[in-house]
């Protein structure tokens, strides 16, 4: 429960720095630039998070095998993009905080509630990501593969998607 009350407190108090920029410029191109911009600013500064602290393990975990046979540049840019589904809904750290809470006392039964936006975005941005990326026809098939489950926590044996899973639900 401390951790999400720090998310809560990164999620408001996280301005976007030059150094961020300088961060996504070096792992994504112009066009994602302007995608990753479509978010909000605390989901921004989370998804740079995400990627910093996946970056940091990946690097220390060398000699794992997945690590040291991942391409860091393209893992980052799916640590980057993993949340783009929730460019499709607004939700301020208010709603956020209040579905995280009542998805936890309910254990998972809000979902039936997809008619509302905010709980749609809430639980469908990782396939909402995956279908927009799709369109584009940019991305790998594994790509969008860890976009589109990053919040399935069924999926067992994945390294990689672990390693999102781990520093997505961290930051």
């Amino acid at each position: 429960m401390i951790y999400r009350i720090k998310q809560f407190l990164w999620y408001i108090i996280s301005p976007f720095k030059p150094i961020d920029y300088n961060f996504l410029k070096s792992y994504l191109d112009k066009e994602e630039v302007k995608l990753f911009s479509s978010l909000k600013s605390g989901e921004k500064q989370h998804c740079i998070r995400v990627a910093k602290a996946s970056l940091q393990y990946i690097n220390n975990e060398e000699s794992s095998e997945i690590c040291s046979s991942l391409d860091k540049a393209w893992f980052m840019k799916v640590c980057l993009l993993h949340d783009i589904g929730k460019k499709f809904g607004s939700l301020s750290i208010i709603d956020k905080s209040l579905l995280v809470i009542i998805n936890k006392l309910f254990k998972d039964k809000m979902n039936k509630y997809m008619n509302v936006k905010k709980i749609d975005v809430y639980y469908n941005h990782p396939i909402k990501g995956y279908e927009y990326l799709k369109q584009l026809n940019k991305y790998d098939e594994r790509f969008l593969y860890l976009i589109k489950n990053h919040h399935n926590y069924k999926v067992k044996g994945d390294e990689m998607l672990n390693i999102l899973v781990h520093f997505d639900n961290l930051n």
